[in-house]
């Protein structure tokens, strides 16, 4: 009896070394960074595959990610969303690791421990504490650091996580699927939205790297983008005070710089995040606008 019960006792206890992950990494151009995080995806435990999904990449992203993996699939340029949900169709494990290809996992038992926390608190999903491990840092990436520092990295359950380091167990993706109507950002908070009305997530006490947006250009696009995917998310759920999401940003901004000595010279970073917005916003709900008329156009 004894040795029956140690032998169920330590294959409970070696399940993850079993491999039940599939690690789903969605990318477009993304050439510069990818290696750096499928490398460290690949030195993890408990990984039964890697998932490449790119959108129509014009770079070296497929030839590299193909050193990883043969596993690579295109999304047809339908847009993030419909890309997530790809990955998770065509994954096996029992978990889904949604990978951003401009992260690092610093330990090698990284996805093992955040399930295990997971498990334990009885959740659906869990996302990893994001830091840049960079020392000379542009304003952009000091001040995305700082926020993420102080407005995301606390352990513990939440109302909205994201898909940057996230572990979601796949029957959950299946079952309440990532809406293709949401091809730009945004995608995640309208999933987690739906997800949390019946379920639980929350934030490790995990830390990963997140290598944020280096350049004044490419932190400008990112927030447009967001603001895009604000928009269909506001028709989506006639959430019309997404509308003041911009100021709220910005709002929130002055409002650390008054409590933080070091969140001062963040100022142009909350202002440009949210006039970037804004604009992201009024674009794609311009975009729908569009859309509609065409498609009565043809009925």
């Amino acid at each position: 009896m004894f040795q029956v019960c140690l032998k169920y006792t330590m294959l409970g206890e070696g399940s993850m070394d079993k491999s039940q992950i599939s690690v789903i990494m969605c990318v477009k151009n993304r050439e510069k960074e990818i290696e750096r995080a499928l490398r460290s995806v690949k030195k993890q435990k408990g990984v039964l595959e890697i998932i490449v999904v790119d959108g129509n990449s014009t770079d070296r992203t497929i030839e590299i990610a193909r050193k990883y993996t043969d596993k690579v699939y295109s999304d047809e340029g339908k847009g993030l969303a419909y890309a997530r949900q790809l990955g998770a169709e065509k994954a096996k494990g029992k978990y889904i690791a949604y990978i951003d290809s401009d992260t690092e996992l610093p330990k090698e038992d990284l996805l093992v421990r955040m399930i295990k926390e997971m498990e334990e608190n009885s959740w659906v999903a869990i996302h990893a504490q994001l830091i840049d491990p960079r020392t000379n840092k542009t304003l952009w990436e000091y001040c995305e650091n700082m926020h993420w520092r102080t407005k995301f990295n606390k352990p513990g359950e939440k109302r909205y996580i994201g898909t940057i380091v996230c572990i979601v167990k796949r029957d959950i993706v299946l079952n309440y699927r990532f809406d293709p109507f949401m091809k730009y950002a945004a995608e995640d908070g309208e999933f987690w939205y739906r997800v949390g009305k019946g379920h639980k997530f929350g934030v490790s006490k995990e830390v990963a790297f997140h290598y944020h947006r280096a350049s004044f250009r490419d932190f400008v696009k990112q927030r447009i983008w967001y603001g895009k995917g604000n928009a269909r998310a506001m028709v989506k759920h006639k959430a019309w005070k997404l509308l003041l999401a911009p100021f709220g940003i910005i709002a929130y901004g002055l409002f650390r710089a008054l409590r933080c000595r070091k969140c001062v010279k963040c100022i142009p970073y909350y202002l440009i995040w949210g006039f970037a917005l804004m604009y992201g916003t009024i674009v794609g709900l311009l975009e729908l606008f569009s859309e509609t008329t065409q498609k009565r156009k043809l009925i």
